[in-house]
């Protein structure tokens, strides 16, 4: 696939900004006006002083760490896919106080992951409070919202997950019919990204550890397996049409960086069990998908072309389209957005 085919990025002038990545998916705002289209959560970051120099940075609060935008999206699944124009009106701060202007990065938004919520209308969005470069100080937020293209419709509800150094949650709520037990957040550890930790909510706010004290690992790397150097998470589950949920999962070999063969970032898939979602079912026993174009492994050159992070894919948003296929949505090379489809073979 030809460099133009990232569906986000700098060098096809689909985004004002250098760098774009971690992207989440949520539908259309029900009852909404006919502009509140579906969308994607889009993290983007102006220029990295630590890769690339920024001489004419416009909002320094926006190097390194970045912000998250709020992006209108047209994705069906068949035809062309389109998203707006990324620039610097759809940054959102998504409830809480922005960063002063002259800001170097001492804190900004990374990794969102966005789920919607039928039960009670409701947009939840996890997002990270990322120092420069998220070390040593990084924690996961919770913000909500009746309709993500409302910037002043956000409630930031602060840190909620009971972990003290956190990189990145995805949410599952447990509301359908025949669902038992508690709603369930799938949380990486911190940036060695070694573990997906468990909590625990009766209510999608307060989040605990596990009852079950044994349940605090959810997911870890296996030895001498495509992903024994640690897992991230990754989007939201999504239900199959047997029952069970669909869990697209990351490695990221974490800081500092490890090589491995796949890359610095790769992703796979787990089988949760539909009515314990806790217990894993079935595990990808090789990557799903690996930095291999240009834009995902940093190999691009000329055309104003500029990398963050080599041999990276990473996603953190999925979209179902019915009988068992998604779009998944990846940051490639910490510094474009990709797209793929996928389809799930239940009777495999």
């Amino acid at each position: 696939m030809p460099d133009n085919r990232a569906m986000i990025s700098h060098v096809n002038g689909t985004s004002d900004f250098t760098f774009n990545f971690a992207t989440a998916w949520f539908p259309a705002p029900p009852g909404g006006s006919s502009g509140d289209t579906e969308g994607l959560v889009v993290r983007v970051v102006e220029c990295n002083p630590d890769h690339h120099p920024c001489p004419n940075v416009s909002h320094p609060e926006w190097s390194n760490a970045g912000a998250v935008t709020i992006v209108p999206a047209s994705l069906p699944a068949d035809g062309p896919l389109t998203t707006a124009h990324i620039t610097a009106e759809l940054v959102s701060w998504n409830g809480a106080t922005p960063p002063p202007h002259s800001n170097t990065s001492k804190w900004g938004a990374a990794d969102p992951r966005i789920v919607y919520r039928e039960k009670d209308e409701t947009y939840y969005l996890t997002w990270d409070n990322c120092t420069q470069n998220c070390y040593p100080h990084r924690i996961t937020y919770l913000s909500t919202t009746k309709n993500p293209h409302d910037k002043k419709g956000w409630t930031f509800h602060g840190e909620v997950f009971p972990f003290p150094y956190t990189s990145g949650a995805s949410l599952l709520f447990r509301d359908g019919a025949g669902d038992h037990g508690p709603h369930l957040a799938f949380v990486c550890n911190s940036n060695t990204a070694n573990q997906i930790l468990l909590a625990e909510s009766a209510d999608g706010f307060k989040w605990e550890l596990p009852k079950d004290p044994s349940k605090k690992v959810f997911m870890a790397g296996r030895p001498s397996c495509w992903d024994k150097d640690g897992v991230a998470s990754g989007a939201q589950p999504e239900r199959l049409s047997n029952g069970d949920y669909l869990y697209v999962y990351n490695i990221d070999t974490g800081f500092p960086y490890k090589p491995n063969p796949l890359g610095r970032c790769a992703i796979g898939w787990a089988i949760l069990d539909g009515n314990d979602p806790t217990t894993i079912v079935a595990r990808s026993e090789d990557a799903l998908l690996v930095a291999s174009e240009p834009w995902e492994t940093c190999a691009a050159v000329g055309k104003g072309y500029k990398c963050q992070e080599p041999e990276v894919v990473f996603t953190t948003g999925m979209k179902p389209l019915g009988n068992d296929e998604f779009l998944i949505f990846y940051g490639a090379a910490d510094s474009d957005v990709g797209v793929t489809k996928i389809k799930v073979n239940i009777n495999h």
